[in-house]
C-alpha cells in the first residue's frame, strides 16, 4: 500500500485546484521542439521590444509620471483624523445605579 502511495506522489499533478476549479497545466514534453522555437523566434527579436501602450479611462498611462509610488502608498494608509474624537466628560462621570433583583 505504501508503494502505490509512493508512485502517486512521485508523478506529476495533471491538475491544480484554485478556487475550487481545476487548472490544467501544460508542459512541453520535446527538448527538440523547443530549441527548434527558439532559433527562430532570435531571427525576428530585436535589441529593443516595443513598450505596450497602457490606456487608463481612454487616456494614454505615462507609468510613474501619472501615479507615483508615493501617492499609491498615502492611497493604502488608514486615513488618520483631523480632529480627535474624546468622550464627553459628562458621560465619562456618571454612573447609573441599578439594584439587582
Amino acid at each position: 500500500k505504501s508503494t502505490i502511495l509512493k508512485q502517486k506522489a512521485d508523478q506529476e499533478q495533471p491538475a491544480l485546484k484554485a478556487g475550487g476549479m481545476r487548472i490544467v497545466q501544460k508542459h512541453p514534453h520535446n527538448s527538440d521542439a523547443k530549441e527548434e522555437k527558439d532559433k527562430d523566434d532570435q531571427d525576428w527579436e530585436t535589441s529593443s521590444p516595443p513598450k505596450p501602450t497602457v490606456f487608463i479611462s481612454g487616456v494614454i498611462a505615462r507609468g510613474d509620471k501619472d501615479f507615483p509610488p508615493a501617492a499609491a502608498q498615502v492611497a493604502h494608509q488608514k486615513p488618520h483624523p483631523s480632529v480627535e474624537k474624546l468622550p464627553h466628560p459628562q458621560h465619562v462621570k456618571q454612573h447609573i445605579h441599578q439594584p439587582r433583583k
